[in-house]
Formats: C-alpha cells, structure tokens, sequence
C-alpha cells in the first residue's frame, strides 16, 4: 500500500488579505486676501506661493496640508485606526495627534479609498472625512509639525483667471483647483464630466488626496444648496455675527466654485424664509456707497 505523509506547512497572512486601515481628513478653511497678509509670516506655508504674491484672490478656500517625508508633494492630515475605536473618533484623533486641532465641528464622511497601487509596501484603504475650521483656529497650527500649510482650492481670483482662459464659467458645474465638472459640448443628454489635477496639468497632493479633496469639495457645495443655512451646516460663520451681502455672495461663489447674478442672488437672499436678517447697522468702511449688513 502507498505510505501517505503529512507535512506541516506555514501559512502566511498577506497584508493583500488583512489590508492597513487609513484616515485622512480634509479640512477646510477660508480666509480673505487682508487675513493671510497679515496673519502668514512665512509664505512657504501657503501654496502656490506665486498666486498669493503676485495676484488679487479676494476670498480663498483652502485645505490643510502637511509636509510628506517621501515626496515633494503634501498630503493631507492621516494615520492610521487603533483597536476599539470609532472610525469618526480616529478622524477626531488624527486631527489631534498630527496637527495638534481638537475639531469642535462636524465631521463628515467623503468616501472610501482603495486603489491598490495608493501605497506599494502595504495593501491600505483609506477613509476620509472632511470638516471646515474657522481660520483664527487654524491658523494657530501652522508651521507646526510636519510644517503644516494651507493649499489653494478656490478663489475669486482664481476663478476670473479661469474664466479667461476657459471660457464662461457657466458651462460648468463648479470649478476649483483640485477639479470641476463640465457638460460636453452639443451632448445635453450626457452626464457631466470631471476633471482631476492630473489631467490638467499635474498632481497637486501625493497619493490619491486630490481625489479626496477634490469629493469633499462637491460635498462642501452642498452646505449652499436651496435655503440651507450654511453656517449652521457647517458650524462655523467665518463672516462674523454683522457682515455685507457682497460677502456672503463671495463666500458661496467660492465654496460652491460658480459665478451668481447679483441680482438673483440678492432676491434669493433677501425674503421671508432667509436664514440671514438685515440689522440697522451700515458699513462704510470700504470706498463707495456704505452697505446694509446683515
């Protein structure tokens, strides 16, 4: 008869299998051209520098960022889940640990990240959440560990740069540095398409963040949708409790990355069902006929 022998064989856990659980957070934040000249001390902090120095941006929306030991390019504040942990807790955790930030307002979840080339040491899906901070709080962090910085998602300025180069912003659903959505040309029935950085002119974060920044930024665009009150949504007015309509318009042009009538955008504004009231006071500190503030 034939002898059978059984061998003992050693079995390995793949990290394929078991992969590595990631957070990382978009957080955004907005400030006026007047708030990061005189607030900034160090210009390497704000990127590209060249749009800070050289060109009007009025209102900018921008993302933290921190320095990446392995490229030239930044990434986002991330870690990575520790055991018995909530995956909302361990973004609040990341925040604290990485940038030194103890977030007091919602976060919010983006998506989840799993292209298997993200990382070539270890298998890793990402989940990614997104909040906006109030500058004065930001602010405080930066240049701290890891050289904490701002990148430029929008702006005023940016989008006349981009209006002038591309044509009228209408033709398009929002535009932004890390992306937009545009409806094809003669192609009504089809849906919009998207556009990454790397395929308008390069990456602007490592990994896959531009992807993550880029679906948080369609997700912030919803705080402006309807009557939404977008400061309660958001948990921050980073206007402040008196502010002139033209700010608020900025404000949502930026964020949502689209161009409103003036016009409409105050009859939108200004009617019964409005989350903002005009108070009796004018703002005459700036050239011009003085403005109601609301």
């Amino acid at each position: 008869p034939r002898k059978i022998v059984f061998t003992r064989k050693t079995i390995k856990v793949t990290t394929d299998i078991y992969p590595r659980i990631a957070i990382d957070v978009v957080l955004f934040t907005v400030a006026s051209e007047a708030d990061l000249q005189t607030m900034i001390w160090d210009e390497t902090l704000l990127r590209p520098a060249a749009d800070f120095r050289n060109q009007s941006n009025g209102l900018s929306l921008l993302v933290l960022t921190m320095a990446s030991g392995d490229s030239d390019l930044r990434v986002l504040p991330g870690g990575f889940m520790s055991g018995g942990e909530r995956i909302t807790d361990a973004a609040k955790r990341v925040l604290r640990e990485r940038i030194g930030l103890d977030l007091r307002v919602p976060l919010r979840e983006i998506g989840t990240f799993d292209d298997p080339a993200r990382d070539e040491s270890q298998r890793t899906i990402s989940f990614s959440y997104w909040a906006m901070a109030d500058f004065e709080d930001v602010r405080k962090m930066l240049g701290g560990k890891d050289r904490v910085g701002l990148e430029l998602v929008n702006s005023s300025g940016f989008m006349e740069r981009f209006e002038k180069e591309n044509g009228s912003l209408e033709k398009y659903d929002g535009v932004s540095r890390f992306g937009y959505r545009y409806m094809p040309k003669f192609s009504p029935s089809k849906r919009h398409e998207k556009r990454l950085p790397v395929e308008m002119g390069g990456k602007l974060l490592a990994l896959d963040h531009d992807q993550m920044v880029f679906y948080a930024w369609r997700k912030l665009r919803h705080a402006f949708s309807s009557k939404l009150d977008p400061f309660n949504y958001l948990g921050i007015n980073p206007l402040g409790e008196a502010f002139r309509l033209s700010d608020l318009q900025e404000f949502q042009e930026v964020c949502r990355g689209e161009v409103v009538q003036r016009d409409l955008f105050r009859r939108n504004m200004i009617n019964e069902d409005s989350f903002i009231a005009q108070t009796n006071m004018r703002d005459s500190s700036r050239p011009g006929k003085p403005a109601n503030l609301y």
